[in-house]
């Protein structure tokens, strides 16, 4: 997941599902901060303003430096001592839509200064319970030279390295994986939006990688080409193939990674005026499949968020059949507001972990 608001909310709430057989990674693409006000330099006492069109006033916020960065004690308080992988993501021109890359500076900073990325990664150190990710894949290729010499600076002060590798370059990585990783290390081999059965070739030689590092397969089966409005209705649905988590036991690999039911997506600049179809999707395990439920009205908007949560409540014994779901308790208790697309994304993620942590 990457930490954006919603995802880093399901972090806080579901981290009692996390433990050694389910390690969250998370991708980094913007900053947090310790928020500073101005003080009075003889009082030490706090400045406050009064904004036009407000009644009450306000402390007077400082512009965040550089040493007020908080992004990784973040992460790691919300994990609340729960192991979790950490990728300073970086991303390639024309790779993501979004064109006015805000709320994701610190990705484009990432991915223009190689120097900024090392140095970054290096501070994962000083969190026992993070593992640093490091990512190959087009317009980011480390050199061996660069890699080992990463990895070795890396292993100074982290107890596991993680490789996420996609896997058309894994054939020029394999000598050196075979070499410099340890049992106590991860080789993600990443396949993106591609299905599991198209790369069964790549899978064989991941296979055959002797390492004794654990061996993850990473699939984002959820596309960014369809819109809400493009799912079925009340049926499962089969615009999301999830069956890595099925076939990575087949290969003999040690686990597999996904987005929990959402888009491998950036932000993107706003638009559409609230208006679109409302989207739910509730994931079942014992079909490991997800139940869509669409309000395909697009004038209603979030509005139709209401017929969506109405369909859920009718269909509790196929959702809920143990009454036990987080997600399907949250949905029975709106009321008067039934949330917007950032909410229902927080509900795909959370059904998504309880689920996989549970049945």
């Amino acid at each position: 997941m990457k930490n954006r608001n919603e995802e880093m909310k399901v972090i806080s709430d579901m981290n009692h599902f996390f433990g050694e057989s389910m390690i969250p990674l998370i991708e980094i693409i913007r900053e947090e901060y310790d928020i500073k006000h101005k003080v009075d330099d003889k009082t030490g006492e706090y400045i406050y303003e009064k904004k036009p069109g407000n009644k009450r006033r306000s402390k007077i916020k400082l512009q965040p430096t550089e040493d007020d960065i908080i992004t990784l004690e973040k992460i790691q308080e919300r994990l609340s001592g729960k192991k979790g992988f950490i990728d300073f993501f970086r991303f390639s021109e024309g790779e993501y839509a979004n064109k006015d890359f805000k709320g994701i500076e610190l990705s484009f900073k990432l991915s223009r200064d190689y120097n900024y990325y090392t140095q970054r990664m290096m501070q994962i150190g000083n969190f026992s319970n993070l593992f640093p990710v490091i990512s190959i894949k087009k317009g980011f290729i480390i050199s061996e030279h660069d890699l080992i010499n990463l990895v070795n600076e890396l292993r100074k002060d982290n107890s596991s390295i993680a490789i996420r590798i996609t896997d058309s370059y894994l054939e020029g990585y394999i000598a050196l994986l075979e070499e410099h990783l340890t049992e106590r290390d991860f080789i993600m081999l990443d396949i993106r939006n591609q299905h599991v059965d198209s790369k069964f070739i790549e899978l064989e030689d991941f296979q055959e990688l002797e390492t004794d590092a654990y061996k993850i397969i990473l699939n984002s089966p959820r596309s960014r080409n369809y819109k809400n409005g493009d799912y079925e209705n009340l049926e499962f649905t089969k615009k999301i193939d999830n069956k890595v988590a099925i076939e990575y036991i087949d290969y003999d690999f040690d686990g597999f990674g996904d987005f929990g039911g959402l888009k491998d997506d950036l932000p993107s600049e706003s638009g559409g005026n609230g208006k679109g179809a409302a989207l739910g999707l509730i994931y079942l395990k014992e079909k490991n499949a997800f139940y869509s439920i669409v309000n395909y009205d697009t004038n209603m908007g979030m509005q139709g968020y209401e017929n969506v949560r109405s369909e859920v409540l009718k269909r509790l014994g196929l959702l809920d059949s143990d009454n036990d779901c987080v997600t399907i308790k949250r949905i029975k208790n709106m009321e008067e507001t039934f949330g917007n697309w950032a909410t229902w994304n927080n509900l795909t993620l959370t059904r998504y972990i309880h689920q996989q942590a549970t049945k």
